[in-house]
């Protein structure tokens, strides 16, 4: 069915043409509404008119399918394609084709052709191309109207090239260059005015579809690219009608609320996006808003999710000015603040518990700037220091706790903090009025560096009072121990000195009573020896460190000990090495260490074995070994006890800890064993088989400052 033929407005026709008449016109008939009816015969102008306008509308019709499929579907070669088959049938050319020029290899792209373009055609078409590049540029910028081509012997295309005549057209749009279309003839082109016409509307038409394609392919990329952006940030992003329905959703906010985009559209934004109890509020809110002019709204509401969990949104929304005529009425980001709000209270309880800890502290602390200033202290830093609070927060650190240094000296303070490393130095702090054990922290940001730097002093003018006091329980506890003991090994010589005197006494006249006024003398040494060990043991001493033999450290604890290991039928043995040199320590300090773990070894033994035996051992050696460090004496002690399950073994230095039953064992011995040690700058380890034996092993070394 065609509309608006000249001459035929408003009628609908068929067209039913027979062969022309010589010199004449077609004979034409059209089908009217009362039946065939025959109309005068019509020119050859119009018929020609009416076949260009058909061949136009098969172009037409070809765009608008394309057109209605989706944009990534729709294919530009079949409208090139369709319009060379129009054009060739329009104009009865041999050969139509379109290209275009690759700008990046100047060189032709052949994009559509009628009918197939053959090796010979393609070979044909890229010298077409180098001559339009040699004419127009290679972005063909200057080709803008028609260019007719006649080629010859002489001309670039060469002779033999079928048809000669081409007529190339131009596909632009505005300022757009979208290739052009080749038509190539046998005849010379004389289009006239009808096909002059049709052929430029081809081409516009053609331009306008391919723009428009790009235009929708560009739109299309740019929403698809809006919306990822949309999908990908890390806030909510809602869009509401005026009258309060959701228009979009996307995917962080259907991760947040447990919705789909499918599942809430359309629904009121205050029935998915607030908690019930709080929904009147909003929405009054809302309408306020909306009839107000304030252009952006922030605010913050608990959201119920799907699963009925409850979420806290920060919201930030911006008002569209043309709402009444929009679909829009607001777009709404939020950020999901429920994590931040729960770090927050998780910071504020951990800072009121530092706060806590740091002001419970015994122990003088101190938070020092990069530039030495005091920023806080704890108040056991204004009583060591004798202070006010004001008199220290904001000072220098130096002036504080040094009280100040000269004006060409560094504080060692300002170096220990400068240095930025942890660092432990005994240090005299005279704006403390003692000496400390000074811890430095420096206090690192995430982003590595340092803002600040954490001062601990520990007192260790009162700390050696608690320690020599401890040390004082543990010798005492090991004196008790000892002197039932030391009571039996006196028994003995006592009851002989009775014995000797009752002789004497009995047979002044003897003569053998000097030699029992010499066995009283013995005996009487013998005691007094026992005694002397024993008081020596407990005697307070200067805790100066002197060169004692190692051999006789033992003999005397072994001493003191004998009387007790040979009740329990215990054998000890004793290897000392001959090139042992004297040790510089604290002899006293010893003793103690070396009685402790014989008491220990000597309860093991007794547990595994309550009668006597010949497997209850103790061995003790003594040798000199090398080291990196330089020369020690190491010494080991060996029993055949009940072992240390590895459960507890890494506890046996804790002080307090105690394997013995409650009231056998103080828990101090040990403990205090490995603090003497470790300040003789020696070290002890225990290895141990459960059942068979327990191993202590001694490092000292021989050279001690």
């Amino acid at each position: 069915m065609y509309h608006g033929l000249p001459g035929y407005r408003g009628i609908d026709i068929q067209r039913q043409c027979t062969m022309p008449h010589p010199g004449m016109g077609y004979s034409c008939y059209f089908h009217t509404m009362e039946g065939c009816t025959m109309v005068n015969r019509i020119s050859k102008k119009d018929v020609e008119a009416l076949h260009l306008f058909q061949s136009r509308n098969r172009l037409l019709t070809a765009i608008r399918e394309q057109s209605l499929q989706d944009p990534e579907d729709q294919d530009r070669s079949l409208i090139y394609q369709h319009c060379c088959t129009i054009i060739s049938d329009a104009f009865g050319c041999d050969f139509v084709w379109a290209g275009d020029i690759d700008v990046n290899q100047s060189s032709l792209i052949s994009v559509a052709s009628t009918p197939k373009a053959s090796p010979h055609h393609a070979r044909k078409q890229q010298q077409l191309g180098d001559i339009l590049i040699e004419r127009f540029g290679p972005h063909l910028t200057q080709f803008t109207a028609p260019c007719y081509l006649q080629f010859d012997d002489d001309s670039k295309i060469g002779a033999g090239f079928w048809p000669p005549y081409c007529a190339v057209w131009p596909i632009a749009y505005q300022t757009r260059k979208y290739g052009f279309i080749a038509m190539h003839c046998t005849e010379e082109f004389n289009l006239g005015e009808l096909k002059g016409e049709f052929i430029s509307h081809v081409m516009d038409d053609l331009a306008l579809a391919i723009y428009s394609q790009d235009t929708t392919l560009k739109l299309k990329s740019e929403r698809d690219f809006n919306k990822e952006i949309v999908d990908t940030i890390q806030a909510l992003m809602v869009t509401i009608r005026p009258c309060g329905t959701i228009l979009s959703f996307n995917n962080r906010a259907e991760e947040v609320t447990g919705y789909t985009e499918q599942e809430i559209l359309e629904k009121y934004w205050v029935d998915v996006m607030v908690s019930p109890e709080n929904r009147l509020q909003f929405q009054q809110t809302f309408s306020k808003i909306l009839q107000g002019t304030q252009e952006n709204i922030n605010f913050m509401v608990p959201l119920l999710t799907k699963s009925g969990s409850q979420r806290y949104i920060s919201w930030h929304g911006s008002i569209r000015h043309n709402i009444e005529t929009g679909q829009v009425g607001l777009v709404m980001l939020g950020i999901d603040e429920t994590d931040n709000l729960f770090a927050g209270q998780q910071l504020n309880m951990f800072t009121a518990r530092w706060e806590k800890i740091f002001i419970a502290m015994q122990d003088p602390a101190l938070l020092v700037a990069n530039d030495f200033t005091i920023l806080e202290a704890n108040p056991a830093t204004f009583a060591a220091a004798k202070k006010r609070r004001e008199e220290v927060i904001g000072k220098n650190v130096c002036d504080v706790l040094h009280g100040g240094h000269g004006d060409l000296a560094q504080c060692p303070l300002e170096l220990l903090i400068g240095h930025q490393k942890t660092q432990i130095s005994e240090t005299e702090l005279h704006g403390l009025h003692g000496t400390y054990m000074l811890t430095v922290s420096p206090l690192i940001e995430e982003n590595g560096g340092v803002n600040a730097t954490l001062l601990l002093a520990r007192n260790l003018t009162e700390e050696e009072v608690i320690r020599a006091e401890a040390i004082r329980v543990a010798q005492l506890a090991a004196i008790g121990e000892l002197a039932s003991g030391v009571a039996h090994e006196i028994n003995n010589p006592i009851n002989g000195i009775i014995n000797y005197a009752q002789i004497i006494l009995d047979e002044p006249d003897d003569p053998e009573a000097p030699d029992n006024l010499r066995n009283i003398i013995s005996e009487g040494k013998r005691i007094a020896g026992i005694v002397s060990n024993l008081l020596d043991f407990a005697r307070r001493r200067k805790e100066i460190p002197t060169c004692s033999d190692i051999a006789k450290i033992i003999g005397n604890s072994i001493e003191l000990m004998g009387h007790l290991l040979k009740k329990d039928g215990i054998t000890c043995s004793i290897d000392i090495a001959d090139n042992i040199p004297p040790l510089k320590c604290n002899e006293q300090q010893l003793q103690q260490v070396v009685l402790n773990i014989i008491s220990n070894a000597r309860y093991a033994v007794n547990t595994r074995f309550p009668e006597p035996c010949k497997k209850k051992k103790i061995d003790i050696k003594a040798v000199l070994i090398n080291k990196k460090e330089g020369k020690f004496i190491r010494l080991t002690f060996t029993d055949s006890g009940i072992g240390i399950v590895p459960e507890i073994r890494n506890r046996l230095f804790d002080p307090f800890f105690s394997t013995k039953p409650k009231g056998e064992g103080t828990g101090l011995g040990l403990s205090i064993s490995h603090g003497l040690i470790r300040d003789h700058g020696g070290f002890i380890r225990v290895q141990s088989k459960p059942g068979e034996w327990t191993k202590f092993t001694i490092d000292l070394p021989l050279i001690f400052q």
